[in-house]
């Protein structure tokens, strides 16, 4: 069983839903370790120019960000996820960097970060896909919201990231 670390677009209620997933598995978390950044491209999701970024993670061992936790996933609904999240690699995150708003650690999470190949610091956010993330963050009570917004960085054009 898997604990599936999620920021971007599931942390809206209506996309757990679609995707089947029961609300009573959902936890709020933050992980350590790691930044949220929109660079990274889209595989499936429609594009404008070059608004057309997507989130991922990135390691950085000064940087948090916070997330949900969906609990208890069995491998054959990792498998499906696989083929939606195909633009990015799942990795393993290491015991004590995910825990939540309680401060308690959860432990065997999982967790998808962009493939090398498939980002850049020359996109910006894809605003329809912000619009879900940050509607989705909102759902989750004012704490997590603000969390969501000082912990979310993207591109500028001038090739700096900035908090959004």
């Amino acid at each position: 069983m898997y604990n599936l670390v999620v920021y971007g677009s599931l942390l809206h209620i209506e996309e757990l839903k679609k995707h089947k997933i029961d609300l009573n598995r959902v936890e709020k978390v933050k992980v350590k370790g790691f930044k949220r950044v929109f660079n990274q491209l889209p595989s499936w999701r429609k594009v404008d120019g070059n608004k057309k970024a997507v989130m991922n993670i990135q390691r950085d061992e000064n940087s948090w960000f916070n997330a949900l936790v969906i609990k208890d996933l069995d491998e054959e609904y990792i498998k499906d996820l696989d083929h939606r999240e195909r633009g990015y690699d799942r990795i393993s995150l290491k015991d004590g960097n995910v825990v939540n708003y309680d401060g308690k650690t959860i432990k065997n999470c999982i967790v998808y970060k962009g493939k090398e190949g498939k980002q850049s610091s020359e996109i910006l956010p894809n605003p329809d896909y912000f619009e879900i993330c940050k509607n989705g963050a909102l759902t989750h009570g004012k704490e997590f919201y603000e969390d969501y917004m000082k912990t979310t960085y993207k591109n500028t054009l001038d090739g700096t990231i900035t908090t959004i």
